[in-house]
Order: C-alpha cells, then structure tokens, then sequence
C-alpha cells in the first residue's frame, strides 16, 4: 500500500514542482515587465515635461518680440516727433 501511494505521489510532486517552476517564472518576467514599463513611464514624462517647457518658452519669446516690437515703435514716433521739433525751430539735432 505504501508503494501505491509513492508511486502515486511521486508524479503529484514533481507537477507541483513543475507548478512552482513556472509561478516562479511568471513571477519574474512580471517583475521585469515592470521594470520596463516604468523606464517608458519616465522617459515619456520627460518627453512631457521637454515638451511643456518648450511651448512655455516659445510663448515667452513671442510676448518679448511684442514687447521689442512695440518698443522699437515707440522709439521710431520719439524720433520722428524729435526730428519734426527740430525742423521746426530750424536747429541741427543731428549730435
């Protein structure tokens, strides 16, 4: 009776081991599945933020071209009022 039941355990245990061999596996190509899919995560957040710190800057740089812009208009009214000024009392304001 003994026997029998060697005989017959002996093929449970080595499908249990079987069991645990791939729950092991499975485990692992878990733990190195997410171990990539964080690496992914990161570089598209800092793909993201790249691209963030991108349209924030091309908006800065649009409002200061405005700013330079309106400013050399000013100083292109100033000129033309001070050359206007000039011409009108007949002086050279050209120093």
């Amino acid at each position: 009776m003994t026997t029998k039941m060697l005989i017959a355990g002996v093929p449970f245990l080595i499908s249990l081991g079987g069991a645990l061999f791939a729950l092991e596996a499975t485990a692992q190509a878990t733990d190195e599945i997410e171990e990539r899919v964080r690496v992914l995560e990161v570089k598209n957040a800092e793909s993201a933020s790249t691209e963030v710190m991108v349209k924030q800057n091309t908006e800065r740089l649009e409002r200061l071209e405005s700013i330079v812009e309106k400013m050399a208009d000013q100083q292109i009214k100033m000129l033309a009022n001070q050359a206007a000024v000039c011409q009108s009392l007949g002086v050279s304001c050209t120093r």
